[in-house]
């Protein structure tokens, strides 16, 4: 017999189907993957002298309601030799966190905030120098001067690692004195996202680590956790690549890598944006990085400037091939999965277009807006070793509906999804469903999987219509029995299923 305790707490938050967890039987569905809608336009483009060619959403959008903007922590990197341009530019990349607004999240503005010297005025956007791969994590809990938190990598000289730093507005910022954390004297971990879960409270970083995997030296997936911000404990490499991952490799030198990841919580598990960099050409002639001091004399891993016959130094990476963003998911935040469909969450665009070499990196989690998801991605027209000019590096916006990275889908013939016992926190059943050209019926079964007189298929109102927030009515208008283990049996014809989610009566 099954009891409360066994079965699976169900809040509020919209239920995916990206695993098995809370499946416990289907016939005649199948699991398909969705990939992104994308504008076709960059929504950010590098138009400021200190911009210099390129600009990243190695950063942050969130949507500040009282202010009614979108607000964007995005950052440039400039090479080097401009240090003479702005005072305090210190570091060997010129990178610079930089800040934008948009009442529309398509339109962007670039304020004039007044703090930082560049080309002999303050009337430009940077926030701070020396820093790359900010995350800003927006805590209505903390006291005002922490209500924004930030998370990026340091490249100031001597003090490299994380830096975590607050702020009141999320504009001057204060960093931390404890700074820098997480540091590792061998790498240069460099990017950056972080996610806070809303049920424990725990941030978790996921952050790039270099290491050896079948003979290469690699960019790999690591996550560290913190209960404060400040505090960090490193749980080392989540996610490798596998030999499926290699599958395509004819030369020696060429492998897989994972460029970092935007991980971030949605419902009530972890998912990610994974870059897959498949990297077809090593200028170097190595197989990887090795763990020892860089050409430019610096600590860590680090590709050395390439430098042509005149002696300037050339805008090129020496690791060439394209990047695309593969879905991943996770249940705790450790112990992370590739999704069953490797086929890109984020695609690449059509040849010429400006994102059709690389989906490089992405913000570090995406917002919604009315019944779609936005995610701002960061675009590269080249694969990643193409020289600039005349390569272009800007920010695209990648769109979902509501939930829609994954549905359940059931063709002419009918299938079923029966999910395993669950303890719902509502009495109304809400789902998220394209039955615009079919149906879905629910069903109400106790733990054991007999169905409950009054929610029986007869019992269901059937749903027709394509929505993301549609009702599941029975007979009487009845509410959910809460309080005991239940099973939902979904019913689907000429239908896709992406989510579903109980609530309170009454509530929105």
């Amino acid at each position: 017999m099954h009891t409360t305790e066994d079965a699976v707490a169900i809040g509020s938050e919209p239920q995916l189907f990206i695993d098995d967890t809370i499946i416990s039987a289907t016939r005649g569905v199948v699991r398909t993957l969705h990939p992104a809608r994308k504008l076709e336009q960059p929504v950010l483009r590098p138009d400021r002298p200190w911009e210099g060619r390129r600009v990243y959403i190695y950063g942050s959008v969130y949507y500040d309601c009282s202010a009614g903007l979108f607000r964007m922590w995005y950052n440039t990197r400039l090479g080097r030799g401009h240090q003479h341009r702005a005072p305090g530019l210190r570091s060997r990349t010129g990178d610079i966190i930089l800040y934008a607004t948009s009442e529309d999240g398509i339109h962007w503005d670039k304020p004039n905030l007044g703090r930082h010297e560049f080309d002999g005025t303050v009337s430009n956007n940077i926030l701070l120098f020396n820093k790359h791969s900010p995350t800003v994590v927006v805590d209505t809990d903390a006291r005002p001067d922490r209500r924004y938190k930030i998370a990026c990598w340091n490249w100031e000289q001597g003090n490299d690692g994380y830096w975590v730093g607050f702020s009141a507005d999320g504009l001057d910022w204060r960093g931390y004195d404890g700074n820098p954390i997480l540091l590792d004297d061998d790498e240069i971990l460099e990017a950056v996202t972080v996610a806070r879960h809303p049920k424990t409270g725990e941030y978790h970083g996921f952050h790039r680590r270099w290491g050896e995997v079948r003979g290469h030296v690699r960019r790999l997936v690591a996550v560290a956790t913190s209960r404060d911000f400040t505090t960090w404990t490193s749980h080392d490499v989540c996610l490798v690549p596998d030999e499926l991952d290699d599958a395509w490799c004819q030369d020696p030198g060429q492998r897989t890598e994972f460029y970092g990841m935007s991980g971030f919580v949605y419902g009530e598990q972890f998912l990610g944006f994974l870059p897959v960099f498949d990297v077809i050409k090593d200028a170097r002639g190595e197989s990887g990085m090795p763990a020892s001091v860089a050409a430019d004399g610096s600590s860590g891993l680090q590709a050395p400037a390439e430098i042509s016959e005149s002696g300037a130094e050339i805008d090129q990476a020496p690791w060439d091939g394209p990047i695309a963003a593969q879905l991943v998911h996770s249940r705790d935040g450790y112990n992370w999965h590739r999704f069953e469909d490797r086929s890109p969450i984020i695609p690449r665009g059509e040849p010429g277009s400006f994102d059709a070499g690389c989906i490089l990196c992405s913000a570090d989690r995406p917002i919604v807006v009315g019944d779609e998801l936005w995610h701002y991605y960061t675009a590269v027209s080249t694969m990643h070793g193409g020289p600039m000019p005349p390569k272009t590096i800007s920010i695209g916006l990648a769109k979902w509906r509501l939930d829609g990275f994954v549905s359940l889908d059931a063709g002419h013939f009918s299938g079923v999804v029966e999910t395993v016992p669950l303890q719902l926190s509502g009495e109304q059943l809400e789902v998220n469903v394209d039955a615009g050209a079919g149906s879905l019926a629910v069903e109400v079964l106790s733990a054991e999987g007999e169905p409950l007189p009054g929610f029986t298929r007869e019992d269901c109102q059937t749903i027709d219509t394509d929505g993301v927030r549609e009702a599941v009515r029975w007979s009487g208008d009845a509410r959910l029995p809460v309080g005991q283990p239940l099973r939902l049996r979904f019913h689907l014809q000429d239908a896709r299923l992406y989510s579903f989610r109980s609530r309170e009566a009454g509530t929105q």
